[in-house]
């Protein structure tokens, strides 16, 4: 036998040898994969937040069963529109779709660093129901105040005809306001929610949660399940709002809503919902016919939000 040929030989042995070697590896490796998600499986949620250094707070939310609520519409009687129609220090006006629209007359400053509290105190004499709304927050780069509709004393998370959304002017100074309402609610039988724990080992789970992150606690309220019913109705489910690194200075504080029947995440930001509202509000305000010598530059206001909003998130 020729040189070239055992030498050919040797390389095709070591070559099967190195292929079998690498099946060898490639299975062991799969085998302690699937050992160490076996082992995790077996992991109780405290187990793993634990290794992941991730703590709770106080995560009890008081409520063991709870039904879904149905919400009609909301149908202003006459003595309605003269209410609102009758507010202090402000023109409003009620659009075809039920949305107040308001200017203020004088504008009303609120304070640069002014708590919930006060910010509820100085603007709640000045809209209808305001009792019904819950403060949200302030969105500093729209210069807004957003307000969520309350329902059976709960607040309802990121629903367009539930909302307050107050404008502030340069100065700080509550200029424009729009004003969705719920109509009356009805319950479902009540179900048994999954526990707090539960819903955070959801977000866990479907990675939301990061190494030493702390959850601060868990809030209920209720969420969006059903959009829109052919009555034009809205149905809501029992929603846990998980909320993340609330008290840590160096890292984002994130909110989570779970439906705290069937645990699934529900999905959206303060950014897009915003966004959407402001859209949504041009075109209700530009098509008000009533002759309103302020309708032209709250549609400037509003058209300048939309596009402040656009460059901002086309920031890398």
């Amino acid at each position: 036998m020729q040189w070239s040929q055992i030498k050919t030989l040797f390389i095709l042995c070591f070559l099967i040898l190195d292929v079998y070697l690498l099946v060898q590896f490639i299975d062991k490796q799969d085998r302690a994969d699937q050992e160490q998600y076996s082992r995790n499986n077996d992991l109780t949620i405290q187990e793993k937040l634990e290794s992941e250094e991730i703590t709770l707070g106080d995560i009890d939310v008081g409520i063991e069963k709870e039904a879904s609520i149905i919400v009609s519409p909301i149908e202003f009687t006459e003595e309605q529109v003269g209410t609102v129609e009758g507010l202090d220090n402000q023109e409003a006006v009620i659009n075809s779709n039920n949305l107040i629209i308001g200017h203020m007359d004088e504008p009303i400053p609120i304070a640069e660093e002014a708590s919930s509290e006060e910010i509820s105190n100085t603007i709640g004499n000045y809209i209808y129901r305001f009792g019904d709304y819950q403060f949200w927050h302030w969105d500093k780069d729209l210069n807004a105040l957003l307000f969520f509709q309350e329902k059976e004393n709960q607040p309802i998370y990121y629903n367009q005809l539930g909302l307050l959304l107050v404008f502030l002017n340069e100065d700080n100074e509550v200029e424009y306001y729009t004003q969705s309402i719920l109509g009356e609610a009805n319950k479902h039988e009540g179900r048994t929610l999954i526990p707090p724990l539960r819903a955070i080992e959801t977000l866990y789970d479907n990675n939301e949660l990061y190494s030493q992150d702390h959850v601060d606690n868990v809030q209920f309220g209720y969420h969006t399940w059903i959009p829109t019913l052919s009555s034009g109705k809205q149905v809501f489910a029992p929603t846990y709002k998980v909320t993340v690194n609330g008290d840590a200075g160096d890292r984002e504080t994130r909110d989570y809503f779970v439906n705290a029947i069937e645990g699934q995440v529900f999905s959206n930001t303060d950014e897009d919902f915003t966004r959407d509202v402001i859209v949504k509000n041009l075109s209700e305000v530009q098509m008000l016919t009533q002759d309103l010598d302020w309708k032209d530059d709250m549609v400037n206001k509003l058209r300048s939000l939309t596009q402040t909003d656009t460059n901002r998130s086309e920031l890398p």
